[in-house]
């Protein structure tokens, strides 16, 4: 086809859509196709404001005339390299949300972040499973399984998911739940890409009565005793307590509060399905460690979830890698290699190294998530002003070489960052489920038209 044809083709679909068309060499490119990551300059042949799923609809079946490969951008979390051609479907306008209160349900639009449905469901006594940052998307944290500050309570965000609403890569709109299209059901929840295009999303909301949490952090000096006493504390915890612990290496830089303008600290993030006399209680011990620089665990409100890990929200113009990996036990020697590889004396380009303890005695819901036999998740994370990914990766992979017996089979695929396509579903799924996620993927989307895991 010509180009002046692929002119005209795009003019009518514009005329067909709510949205707005925007192609390559068209200035508003640029804002249309920004994400979180501001260094990834996209630049695909043409881009899709969607509004609508009818709007959906027409932009896979135009990509489909013109043998373009779809790119599916919400808030642009989960995207590690630039898009430089085929098609990208802007979603974040499909911005709907209601909560049923009786119902204790969120129906979200694929374009919203977690922020405004954790205001929303609060005021209820009701919570969504998010993530540790509130401005991630939610369909992408979703389809990758969903592992957050309360996942070891009650479990990964995708087990909480009812429905999902999507315009499969053939160009149909389906419901995927326990009753219709079962099988792409459960891929969704933890399958991550290549079946289509996600507008909507139904999750069940939890009643969370009483939250005591927030984080601890620990000078240069106290990093490597606190640590140990974390790892042991983890090990005797009931399953109402989620934790992490992150050494993090600050910049001297203005944007850094000046107490830790430079220097290294160790954040301890705790948090408690209990109320306020159980859960100092629990914390007790970490308290006791060592003198903090500031604690704020406490009793939360529910809109305040987001202060745990203290994530930012804005996008970022400095380069980002990251890489995780599923732990099946922390002994001693494997904190001790930790510490080794990233303690205080340790010399690491790494922003940030840090353990999380998930694993529960909590049955889970037969999902596609992967990772779910790791009791703990190990994750790396570099920001610099220019691109080094091979010496954050090389640190990374040090310390991981140590504790080899220790990894599992799988990762959460959320987690596994900058790993290339050709590898994640060794890393991320079981052979079996990789198969069978595979099989729904050839039936919803038989051209490969979905940029994804095919």
């Amino acid at each position: 086809m010509t180009s002046s044809q692929f002119l005209q083709d795009a003019a009518a679909l514009s005329d067909r859509i709510s949205g707005g068309v925007v192609l390559r060499d068209d200035p508003q490119l640029a804002d249309e196709t920004r994400g979180q990551f501001l260094f990834l300059e996209h630049s695909p042949d043409i881009a899709v404001a969607v509004e609508t799923e009818a709007d959906v609809i027409e932009a896979v079946r135009f990509a489909d005339t013109h043998d373009l490969t779809i790119h599916v951008q919400a808030t642009g979390h989960g995207t590690h390299e630039t898009i430089t051609d085929g098609l990208l479907i802007s979603t974040r306008r499909l911005d709907g949300l209601r909560i049923d209160p009786s119902l204790r349900t969120a129906s979200i639009g694929a374009g919203l972040r977690w922020r405004p449905v954790v205001d929303a469901a609060a005021p209820h006594g009701l919570a969504p499973i998010t993530g540790s940052a509130p401005g991630v998307g939610v369909v992408g944290f979703l389809l990758g399984g969903g592992v957050g500050p309360l996942s070891r309570s009650l479990g990964f965000g995708s087990d909480w998911v009812r429905s999902m609403r999507i315009v499969t890569g053939a160009g149909e709109l389906v419901t995927a739940s326990d009753t219709e299209n079962a099988d792409l059901f459960w891929a969704l929840r933890g399958g991550k890409s290549g079946f289509g295009v996600v507008t909507e999303v139904t999750i069940e909301l939890a009643e969370i009565p009483e939250l005591y949490a927030g984080s601890l952090t620990f000078a240069a000096e106290y990093v490597d005793d606190v640590l140990r006493a974390w790892s042991h504390w983890t090990h005797d915890v009931p399953d109402t307590v989620t934790s992490s612990a992150a050494i993090m290496r600050f910049p001297d830089v203005e944007q850094v509060p000046p107490p830790m303008r430079g220097t290294t600290v160790l954040s301890i993030r705790v948090a408690i399905l209990e109320a306020e006399a159980e859960g100092e209680a629990i914390v007790a011990p970490l308290r006791d460690a060592a003198p903090a620089m500031s604690d704020e665990v406490g009793p939360m409100a529910l809109v305040d979830v987001g202060n745990i890990h203290n994530d930012p929200e804005d996008p970022s113009p400095m380069h980002a890698w990251s890489q995780g990996h599923s732990v099946t036990a922390l002994d001693d020697d494997t904190i001790e290699s930790f510490i080794s590889a990233f303690g205080t004396q340790a010399s690491t380009p790494l922003t940030a190294a840090e353990l999380r303890h998930i694993g529960s005695t909590r049955v889970a819901p037969d999902t596609a998530a992967g990772g779910r036999d790791g009791e703990y998740l190990f994750s790396a994370l570099g920001i610099s002003p220019f691109a080094q990914d091979e010496v954050f990766a090389s640190a990374a992979a040090s310390f991981l070489e140590t504790i080899a017996p220790q990894i599992a089979a799988q990762t959460p695929v959320n987690f596994l960052g900058e790993t290339p396509l050709d590898e994640l579903a060794d890393l991320a799924w079981t052979p079996d489920d990789a198969s069978q996620l595979s099989a729904v993927r050839g039936r919803v989307d038989p051209a490969h038209r979905v940029h994804g895991l095919h």
